[in-house]
């Protein structure tokens, strides 16, 4: 066997991911712990929230969606409240603004004067500040992701950015070197990067880094669509820039352009015909929000890539990974990939070996100036001894949409020293998105081929070796049952093991056990199986397992045995003529009706449901458990509760449950159960109090008279 004595450089977590390079990949995915996947389209069917136009969307830092109409009109969208937005005159600054920015400290628009930002409370739209620019032009606004706001401005024929702080205190100025005529600028928080949209008869987007100078690149409006006419720009404020406008220079079909970071394109929306041209838009990370003729525009993040749109693609590029000489000459095994890869989905492994010493990182990224997919393209174009390429198509067994799947790829010839890999995710219409949660590049440690005959060992210094080959695949399959075995102790052990083997030790240990049971209850009836199995059938053990399943001080519980508390009742003693020895009273209960002479009238009566008469019932002993829960509780608690503590009862006594409330509990003393508390909030419910809630005294009210001052006036 293979686990734990195979080396590799392993990508899985945030540190680790970090290292490479990204080509259009969600990071917001992979920051939260997702994997790594492209991003997520959106649905082509949009909510249509109406309003006579719409302008400058905006989601406030309370997720609230904000956007003004053509009639001075703001329109406020709350979670949860889809279906009425509220509506509110405002300000002049406001009902005018061509773009909205929201803040930590509030909400800011353009003000009247060409040089002025006016900043707004967000709920009660009062205006808090008038921030000015001297010898300004501002164009547009965008937020830096904090407290700020960045203007993009005009001055003598040049154009800046210039950061206002929430005090209105004008801060850094970046200047934006060799454009002309620029219109509206967006700021990429995650890359700290402007793109600007710049006008004139070849619209153009602009790339400038966080210390301005001259672009790092640009892309031709018109090169991205033909005939396109781009009338507004909006982003995500981290990784996606929106471009809105129309076909045959705003004439024909409308659409939104989504590109990313470095200016790839990653999918477009189409307006409908009634809407038109987009007149603004927004977006966060799971919806994308146009303003149009006929009001706002909502598009949701889609399951699976729509029907009729581009595929969704992603690629991941390693740093160079280096494998020391040996004398045996091996240096590669083989690159596992793990993820989910849906029907419809591809996963593309490429990899690339050199004996020559890579470039160092900040010749790749001179000066913070180089995207990553130029990066990623300049690395890939490099000349290397071996190139391979192997593409695996997405599960079809809709049994394992949601299982993990590995993938390998055999480096056994590779002999280079340097090797990079290449991970290509790519979605088809109708798939679901691939997720990449791992990638390991193994080389050599101990592996099968030194278990083999000396003369059969040979085979791994020749190329194209079958046998080794061969013995690769056994390798790949024995990894995953060696990593079983070894995780084996892990599912034993109950704060780690997983809820099915949880239930299987349970079984096996014989304590009490429901399969209904929440996953921590389960863990703490495990970790107490000493405990319940010794003293099964005690006090001490029904005290465990209550412990177990209602943990916390003061305990919710409480158990009496009537036999052990009070003894059984002796009749005589020294003084008195009887027995010395202990005795029982006993005889029939009053439920065991005969027709008779001894028969009684109101004395005799039905058995309840669960009282039986089987000749000895009233001698066993009574186990009385009560618990305190709330009604949540009590309907959670009670298909399994008493079920379980009847597992835990001698076989020789009758369990008497009862749910009560918590002060039924509390003692007469400062022992934990008595609390000074308020009386509780009268409501109704299974677990109203009667006689300590009460409704509140009415209200007094002043009468036309006014107040009543107890004295007559005559």
């Amino acid at each position: 066997m293979t686990a734990g004595k195979l080396k590799s450089y392993r990508f899985a977590t945030e540190a680790q991911w970090s290292k490479c390079i990204f080509v259009q990949t969600d990071r917001e995915s992979f920051l939260k712990g997702e994997g790594i996947r492209p991003f997520a389209p959106f649905a082509p069917a949009a909510t249509v929230f109406d309003s006579p136009g719409g302008y400058a969307p905006v989601v406030t830092r309370l997720r609230e969606i904000l956007w003004r109409d053509s009639r001075c009109a703001l329109h406020r969208l709350t979670p949860g409240d889809d279906d009425r937005p509220e509506t509110t005159m405002v300000a002049h600054a406001i009902a005018c603004a061509d773009r909205l920015v929201s803040t930590r400290r509030g909400l800011w628009a353009k003000g009247d004067r060409t040089d002025s930002l006016e900043r707004y409370e967000d709920e009660t739209l009062t205006r808090l500040l008038i921030a000015r620019i001297p010898d300004a032009r501002i164009i547009d606004i965008a937020s830096d992701g904090h407290n700020s706001v960045w203007a993009l401005i005009e001055r003598d024929g040049e154009f800046f950015a210039v950061q206002v702080d929430r005090h209105g205190n004008n801060g850094r100025t970046i200047n934006f070197k060799g454009i002309s005529d620029a219109e509206a600028f967006v700021f990429l928080q995650r890359y700290s990067r402007f793109v600007v949209l710049t006008g004139g008869e070849h619209q153009k987007l602009h790339w400038f880094d966080a210390e301005g100078g001259a672009a790092t690149f640009g892309l031709t409006v018109a090169a991205m669509r033909t005939c396109f006419k781009a009338h507004v720009i909006g982003s995500d404020g981290r990784d996606r820039v929106f471009l809105g406008g129309a076909d045959d220079h705003g004439l024909g079909p409308a659409y939104v352009l989504i590109l990313d970071a470095d200016g790839n394109s990653i999918g477009d929306v189409a307006l409908a015909a009634e809407d038109g041209p987009a007149t603004g838009i927004t977006a966060s990370r799971d919806q994308l929000l146009v303003t149009s003729r006929r009001g706002l525009l909502r598009f949701t993040k889609a399951d699976v890539v729509p029907e009729g749109s581009e595929h969704s693609q992603c690629m991941i590029v390693t740093p160079a990974l280096f494998s020391a000489d040996r004398e045996d000459r091996r240096r590669w095994l083989r690159v596992e990939a793990t993820g989910s890869f849906p029907e419809g989905s591809t996963l593309e492994i490429s990899w690339a070996a050199t004996d020559d010493p890579p470039a160092p990182p900040s010749a790749i990224f001179k000066d913070n100036s180089t995207s990553d997919s130029q990066a990623a393209r300049k690395i890939l174009n490099e000349n290397y001894s071996q190139r391979e390429r192997t593409v695996f198509q997405g599960a079809a067994d809709t049994k394992r949409k949601n299982e993990k799947q590995t993938y390998s790829v055999g480096l056994f010839d590779v002999t280079e020293r340097y090797l990079r890999v290449c991970i290509t995710l790519t979605a088809g219409a109708g798939a679901r998105l691939p997720v990449l949660s791992e990638l390991n590049v193994l080389y050599p440690g101990r592996t099968l081929m030194e278990n083999l005959p000396a003369i059969y060992q040979r085979e791994e210094s020749q190329a194209n070796s079958f046998l080794r080959r061969l013995v690769g695949v056994l390798e790949t399959t024995t990894q995953d049952i060696d990593k079983r075995i070894a995780s084996m102790g892990s599912q034993i052990y109950p704060a780690t093991a997983q809820e099915p083997w949880l239930d299987f030790i349970a079984r096996w240990l014989g304590v009490p056990w429901d399969d209904g049971l929440p996953l921590e209850q389960k863990r703490a009836i495990v970790m107490r199986a000493p405990d319940l199995t010794k003293t099964r059938g005690t006090r001490a053990g029904l005290e465990a397992l209550l412990e177990a399943l209602i943990p916390g001080e003061p305990p919710q519980y409480r158990v009496t045995d009537a036999t052990a508390d009070n003894g059984f009742a002796v009749v005589g003693g020294a003084s008195c003529e009887g027995s010395k020895l202990p005795a029982m009273l006993g005889g029939y209960t009053r439920w065991r009706p005969e027709l008779g002479l001894g028969a009684v009238l109101g004395y005799m009566r039905l058995p309840c449901a669960d009282q039986l008469d089987d000749g000895a019932w009233q001698l066993a002993g009574t186990v009385e458990v009560e618990v305190a829960a709330t009604a949540e509780q009590r309907a959670a608690w009670k298909p399994w509760l008493r079920a379980l503590i009847e597992q835990m009862i001698p076989l020789t006594g009758r369990l008497k449950f009862r749910w009560v409330t918590a002060q039924s509990l509390r003692g007469d003393r400062l022992d934990g159960t008595l609390k000074l508390e308020d009386p509780p909030e009268p409501h109704l419910g299974t677990d109203a109090i009667t006689g300590l809630a009460r409704l509140p005294e009415q209200a007094l009210r002043l009468s036309a008279c006014g107040e009543a001052i107890g004295a007559r006036l005559r």
